[in-house]
Formats: structure tokens, sequence, C-alpha cells
């Protein structure tokens, strides 16, 4: 207990010499929710801390400093609640941070409660993919999503989009809005001569989503959910078979909204005379009275001329790129 006591002594004598050097972030709670009781809190706390670090222009709170605080009111009778310590402290800030995982989505979550009354807020949210497992065990790797979720959320919290621009990559992050895609609607033509991509449709549509999604996660602006997880989106509601060749319901957009979905690219491949027209549309998820409403936001195609899965591919990379970066 002693030496307890001697080593809190330090922290504090330390953290006095330097605290006045930035803004103070005392991270009062790094809480883990749905889809992460695997992990321990200690996680989000680092990678919290990591994001706001890296920024320069905070200093979080180290925890035998903040524990140390908590025993001094405790000495005196006082409660020592979140802002109590951080009054103590002269922080600018207590950060309050949730994390939480759906399938190999990530979520973060972050609410600021800004000195020196504590009760002005600002809060974030940011997404990341989950990407990288261990190569023996195939346990899945949280910590660079953890990371990366967190700075999102870190800069949408604090309203500033280029908070690390001035970064190497991986840590060069900026918010991102979360996306899914869906079906590629195949529209036949009977009278035509019969095309494998079409007889083949249950592969080829597959095929032609994983190409878009594989394009459109490089994308620095767009989280965009695997396959694995937008299908478990829908299997919560029963379609746990999604068909990549048929339109879109309004049950499988409402079912994305609910998941803070806001971008939806799908489209249709429709035979023609001189082979195939393919046509890419991104749309903006919108609640309307209980409705999701899919706004287009831009729409490209293209024509194929040749019955090749390979091409269908390339032209859907060639589509979705434009979408997505030639955009307005």
């Amino acid at each position: 207990m002693q030496h307890w006591v001697y080593a809190g002594a330090l922290a504090l004598a330390v953290w006095w010499a330097y605290a006045g050097q930035s803004s103070c972030v005392l991270i009062a709670e790094a809480r883990l929710g749905r889809g992460l009781s695997q992990l321990r809190a200690v996680k989000l706390e680092a990678a919290l801390t990591l994001a706001l670090e890296v920024t320069g222009r905070y200093h979080v709170v180290p925890v035998l400093v903040r524990d140390s605080v908590v025993v001094v009111l405790q000495q005196r009778g006082d409660t020592p609640t979140a802002q109590a310590v951080a009054r103590q402290l002269g922080c600018g800030a207590v950060c309050f941070a949730l994390a939480e995982c759906f399938v190999h989505l990530l979520r973060v979550e972050l609410a600021f409660r800004w000195a020196p009354e504590f009760t002005r807020e600002s809060r974030g949210v940011g997404y990341a993919l989950v990407r990288y497992a261990r190569h023996d065990t195939r346990e899945l790797l949280y910590d660079p999503a953890l990371l990366e979720a967190t700075q999102r959320a870190l800069a949408v919290a604090l309203g500033d989009s280029g908070l690390y621009l001035g970064q190497e990559p991986p840590l060069r992050i900026v918010p991102a809005a979360l996306m899914a895609v869906g079906s590629i609607a195949y529209e036949e033509a009977p009278e035509l001569p019969p095309w494998q991509l079409f007889a083949r449709k249950v592969v080829t549509s597959y095929e032609a989503v994983l190409e878009a999604i594989d394009t459109a996660r490089h994308h620095p602006c767009y989280v965009v959910c695997d396959i694995d997880t937008r299908d478990s989106i829908y299997a919560r509601a029963g379609f746990f078979e999604p068909e990549n060749y048929n339109p879109p319901t309004p049950q499988e957009l409402a079912l994305l909204a609910q998941m803070e979905v806001q971008y939806f690219l799908a489209g249709w491949l429709r035979r023609v005379p001189e082979g195939a027209r393919l046509r890419l549309e991104l749309y903006r998820l919108r609640w309307s009275g209980g409705t999701v409403v899919p706004e287009l936001v831009d729409a490209r195609e293209a024509s194929i001329a040749e019955d090749s899965s390979q091409v269908l591919r390339r032209t859907v990379r060639q589509l979705t790129g434009q979408l997505l970066w030639q955009s307005p």
C-alpha cells in the first residue's frame, strides 16, 4: 500500500510538470458492448489514448494519476465523479467511449463533455472493418479496426475532418460514411441468344457484387460492409439467402438503414442485341416517416460486348471507381 502511495505521488508530480502543455482529457469510461466480450476494455482505452495523443493537441490523463486523484478525493470525503477528478487535474474534457462489433463491422461512439462545467457535449461515431486474423487460429484481430474507428469517431466529435491528414498511413484517417453494396438485377431477353452470364446468374452476380465491394473498400471516405456482414444484417430479419441478381427490396434497405448504413450501391445488367448493358447506381438512404427512401446520388453505365464473367467484373470495377472517385 505504501509503495502504491509513493508511486501515485510520483505520478502526480510528473503530471503537474507537463499537464499544461496541451489540452488534457480524462477518459472516464471505455466500455465494450455487443460482439466484443472476448476483449478487455483496456484495448479501447489504449486506442483512444493513441488517437488523442497522436494529434499533438491533446494529452490523456494516465491511469495511475487518475486513480491517485480518486484516492485523494475519497480521503477528503468527496465523491470521486469523473467531473470532480477532471476539475482536480485541470482537464479540458471528459471522454466516454463505447465500442461494439457486428460480424466484421466495428463501431465506436465517443462523447466529450467540456470544461468548465462539463455540460457542453459533442459526440462522434466511427466505423471500421475487421480485416485481419491470426494465421494459425483464424482468431480475428480487432486492434487495427478499433484504432481506425476511434480516429474517425474522434474527428467527428471534434468537428475536424482533417484531424489526421498530417499523419503517415495507416494513421492518416478521415471520417467515413457506412456503405453497403446490394444486388445487380439481371434483366434477360428471351428473344436473344442465351448468354452464360445470365444462365449462371447466381454465380456471376455474386462475383460482380464482390468486385464492387473490393473496389469500393479502397475509398478513404467510405467504410464498406463485406458480404458476410451485409448478409448477416439481412438474416436478422429472416432473409437468409439474399439473391444478388434481383432488385433490392424495401425491407432490405430498411434493415441496412437501421444499422446506420448511409450509402447503397446497386444496379442492373440488361441483355441487349449488342450484348449487355451494365448500370451501377449510388444512393443515399434517408428515413422519411418510418420509410427508407433511396435518393439517387449518381449513376454510370457501360456496354459489355463479350459473354465473359471476367469482362463483367472488370466493367463493375471501372463503373464503381467512376461512381466513387469521379462523382461530384
